[in-house]
């Protein structure tokens, strides 16, 4: 299956994954380019991923949707249950429960790998 097929599928089975709203995407024009991890430059292939990252990413969840990419729980579920939304220095937001368990594995944002302390995340209020 090819990336856009996947891609579609997606679109009409929005809750199937959301990791791909914090993951780059590698659009390649054929299986081998694919295979050897180059990315692909032209015109062509740039405009086809604005696309895709417009239409099919974006409409996955509408803007303003708060939700822990951890445990998958949303703003409501995470203040009911008396958690706070912690936003890191790289722009990225967790729930209070999930980010520091994962920052004693490993000392890197879980979206984006960033090098990430407790001192660099901080609670938000919305």
């Amino acid at each position: 299956s090819t990336l856009l097929q996947q891609m579609e599928q997606n679109q009409q089975h929005p809750l199937v994954s959301r990791a791909a709203d914090n993951s780059a995407m590698l659009l390649a024009s054929d299986e081998e380019e694919r295979r050897n991890n180059r990315y692909v430059r032209d015109k062509v292939s740039l405009s086809k991923l604005h696309v895709l990252s417009g239409s099919v990413l974006s409409s996955a969840w509408p803007a303003g949707i708060i939700r822990c990419p951890i445990c998958m729980d949303f703003y409501p579920e995470i203040v009911q249950s008396g958690r706070l939304i912690l936003s890191t220095l790289c722009g990225h937001v967790f729930c209070s429960q999930c980010l520091p368990l994962a920052l004693q594995t490993a000392s890197f944002c879980p979206t984006c790998r960033t090098d990430l302390t407790p001192e660099k995340y901080h609670p938000i209020y919305i």
